[in-house]
């Protein structure tokens, strides 16, 4: 299995390969933080939970970049409205069947992977993909509600640290 994650420490992306349930632990090659690996994270060959992180809520996804997906339709959305507005109906008509026949082609050709929902760590090369669910925008929805409540509490937490090293009596500017 192959993982890929962002360091907790530096926050760059690592990739590690040959990941197996005999695996202890992952090193970031950028700063040397390594994650210990949980206990009982792997149970009959499944991953059972993240590695990265204690979320049990993983989901399988298509190994594509959205981004790049996104662009695909967009452009030949783009392009389509041009050729409308030349005046081509057959170009118009062409190019959105075309941009839906390459999304098509796509589909079948990429393979799937495994992705945690609260640190977005992506699990490559697993077997029984098929057991795992699909993408929930609720959950998804509720692990970015959690987050952007820590995110705030850490805001929030900082700005009190901070007026308390000024001291009292110091007025603020």
């Amino acid at each position: 299995m192959r993982i890929t994650y962002r360091c907790h420490q530096c926050d760059a992306t690592c990739v590690e390969s040959n990941v197996t349930a005999q695996t202890r632990q992952l090193t970031c090659r950028s700063c040397g933080q390594t994650v210990r690996l949980p206990e009982g994270a792997w149970n009959e060959g499944r991953l059972q939970r993240c590695l990265v992180c204690p979320c049990r809520e993983l989901f399988v996804r298509k190994d594509f970049n959205q981004r790049l997906g996104v662009g695909i339709i967009v452009l030949g959305f783009a392009l389509s409205t041009v050729a409308w507005a030349l005046r081509r109906p057959l170009w118009t008509y062409g190019i959105l069947f075309a941009t839906a026949a390459i999304d098509m082609v796509l589909y079948f050709l990429v393979g799937n992977l495994v992705q945690c929902y609260r640190c977005h760590a992506e699990y490559r090369d697993l077997d029984q993909l098929e057991s795992y669910q699909p993408f929930d925008l609720e959950t998804h929805e509720r692990f970015r509600q959690e987050a952007a409540r820590v995110a705030v509490a850490r805001a929030a937490q900082a700005s009190t640290a901070s007026a308390a090293e000024s001291g009292p009596g110091t007025a603020p500017q």
